[in-house]
Formats: structure tokens, C-alpha cells, sequence
């Protein structure tokens, strides 16, 4: 029997300097931070998922499924009906953001490049005013990406060509956050891995599985589908929290569960960190390949950086994994994703 278990902010006067660099996991290490885990084996279908992966690389290409000048991928399941569907999950009232305050001190996952700055410009008798820049792209800022943000082989999703649809001056002509300007509003879908394990936060050597999404989704009662947005929780933050700040090791999702993602279509794909598990040995020469799948292949969008230790409090108390979630990006012409504040409404 099905058992259930348990708007974007407004940003004035912001100045936003956000970078086109890939995943990022150098950073400065502090006296406090966790100290450095053992490297993770490889698991015994790596030969055979990375010859899949060669496979699915074409397999699961949804380039022209809405139309060869598409700019929203999997997105466009977020129909007006969705919208509609999704606000009746709205039961409680509760509304809980689902982002970390941004970072102003370096850490061992806050680089040099990734601290968000905020300069006040003046203080008069009648009030102040600042300025707000932020390197966004990275392991601290909650945020999504762009279709610019990654691509393969001098292409984008969809089959646009970088080569003059990308540059310095301007950023992203095609495939820019703007795309999303209009905001997200639909179902998310948590996946409590932790509690899943019975843990208080996932190892952070270990992968999230095919395994572990379809075991979470039978014991809550709930799956994700077309245009959801799913949220990876593996407790990030608090293990943050309990041992420091920590890089270079992040339990993501594990190539096998791609092809689950071709399945089930949801509009995001959600983590509380980067959604690529690493390090990934026997994946060396391969740069975040889940990125590439989702971003590039199926057009399904990314929210990282999650903060969902709130959510999960809640979603657990009420015994509740599907929720309504809404968030915007901020509409910068030619921007390569967009630091956000989401929120999570029960």
C-alpha cells in the first residue's frame, strides 16, 4: 500500500560576477576542516558503465524533441497544468528556504574565487547602500546552470554550436539563463539517502546508485516523473556542521543512474552538493559525466549546492516527500546559470 512518508528573493543593488569554470575542488584548506578521506574504490561494472556510457551518449540525446530552436529541454515539461497540479501538494503552509547563507570566509569547499563579497559603499544620515559579487559556480552557493555552462565536443544542448554563441563580451547568446527567467514552479521529489541508510550523512567516498533512488522511492511511496525537480539529500551540511568544511570527495549520483533519469524526465536534477559523485576511479579522463548527461545530453537542468537540512526536518516530521518548490534565477543576459534561493512551500 502507497505510504507517505515523511519567491525566489528578491536581489537589489546585486552585482553578480558569475564564471563559465567547471567544477572546482581546489580550495584553501582550513585548521578545522575533516581530514583528508581515503581514496574510493572502483566498483566492479566501471569498464561496463563507461562502455554504456559511449552508448547512452547517443541513446539518450532529447535534442529536437521540442523543436530544433529549443532552449528549454526538459523544462518544457513544466506545463501549465503541472504548475497547477503541483500547488495542490501545498498542505501545511510551512515555507523553508533552501539555500546557505553565502559564504564570506574561505573554507576547504570556499576558494578564493567562490567567496561572496559584499562591499558597503557608503553610510549617510538617510541610509546605505552595497554592492554583492559572487563567483557562484562551485561547491558553496546554492545555484543552477546554464546550457553554456557545460558542453561537449563544441556544442551545447540542442546541437548549438559554441563557436558564435558564446564569447567574452557577451556571454551566452543561445542557451543562457535567461531561458528560465520566468522562474520554476512545479513538484520536487526528495530523496532522503541518509535516512535511507539509517546514517546521519552519507560517506562521502560512497555513490548514490540506481539502487538507492529506486529503494528510496519503495519504502516513501513516491517517485519522481516528467518535469519534477528532484533533490538529492545525503546531509552535506551537517556533517559540515558536526567535522568542517571538506573538498574532493562528494557522494553524487553514480553513472548507472542515468539512464533512470532518461526514464523518469524530471525538469532538475537537485544535491545538497555537486551532483557528480568524486573522485571516480577508472573514470579518469572524463570530466564530470553526469553534468554532461543531464546538461548536455537530455537537456535536464541542475540545482546544486542545496541546502536541505531544513526541508528534510520537516518532510520527516510530516512524514512528507513531495512538496511544491519554486525558485527563479536572476535575469542576466548572456549568464551561464544563477546563484538562487529556492524555496520549499508543504
Amino acid at each position: 500500500m502507497r505510504r507517505s512518508l515523511t519567491v525566489m528573493a528578491v536581489c537589489i543593488g546585486f552585482v553578480f560576477a558569475g564564471t563559465t569554470g567547471g567544477f572546482q575542488l581546489r580550495a584553501q584548506a582550513q585548521a578545522d576542516a575533516a581530514p583528508e578521506a581515503p581514496a574510493p574504490v572502483a566498483p566492479a561494472d566501471t569498464a561496463e558503465l563507461r562502455a554504456q556510457y559511449e552508448q547512452w551518449r547517443q541513446e539518450f540525446k532529447t535534442w529536437g524533441r521540442w523543436g530544433t530552436g529549443d532552449n528549454k529541454g526538459a523544462s518544457n515539461l513544466i506545463t501549465p497544468e503541472k504548475v497547477l497540479s503541483a500547488t495542490g501538494l501545498v498542505k501545511n503552509g510551512i515555507v523553508v528556504s533552501l539555500a546557505a547563507p553565502e559564504p564570506q570566509v574561505a573554507a576547504a569547499d570556499v576558494g578564493e574565487n567562490g567567496l561572496f563579497n559584499r562591499t558597503t559603499l557608503r553610510i549617510t544620515d538617510g541610509g546605505t547602500a552595497d554592492n554583492y559579487q559572487v563567483s557562484y559556480h562551485g561547491l558553496t552557493v546554492a545555484h543552477m546552470d546554464s546550457w553554456c555552462h557545460f558542453f561537449e565536443n563544441g556544442q551545447m544542448y540542442n546541437g548549438v554550436p559554441v563557436e558564435g554563441n558564446l564569447n567574452e563580451a557577451e556571454g551566452c547568446k543561445k542557451g543562457s539563463i535567461m531561458n528560465w527567467k520566468d522562474g520554476v514552479t512545479t513538484r520536487a521529489v526528495l530523496y532522503d539517502i541518509a535516512q535511507l541508510r539509517g546514517v546521519e550523512w552519507v560517506d562521502p567516498l560512497e555513490p548514490i546508485t540506481r539502487a538507492d533512488l529506486e529503494a528510496w522511492e519503495e519504502i516513501s511511496g513516491v517517485k519522481a516523473g516528467p518535469g519534477d525537480v528532484v533533490l538529492l539529500y545525503i546531509g552535506r551540511w551537517k556533517r559540515r556542521a558536526a567535522e568542517g568544511p571538506w573538498s574532493g570527495q562528494v557522494a553524487g549520483y553514480y553513472a548507472d543512474t542515468i539512464p533512470w533519469m532518461h526514464e523518469r524526465m524530471p525538469a532538475f536534477l537537485g544535491h545538497d552538493f555537486n551532483i557528480d559523485w568524486n573522485p571516480r576511479p577508472g573514470w579518469e579522463g572524463m570530466r564530470n559525466p553526469v553534468h554532461i548527461a543531464a546538461l548536455n545530453w537530455m537537456g535536464i537542468n541542475i540545482v546544486e549546492c542545496l541546502d536541505l537540512e531544513e526541508a528534510v526536518t520537516v518532510a520527516r516530521r510530516l512524514n512528507r516527500y513531495e512538496f511544491l518548490i519554486t525558485f527563479a534565477p536572476l535575469p542576466v543576459e548572456g549568464g551561464t546559470g544563477s546563484p538562487l534561493n529556492p524555496l520549499a512551500i508543504f
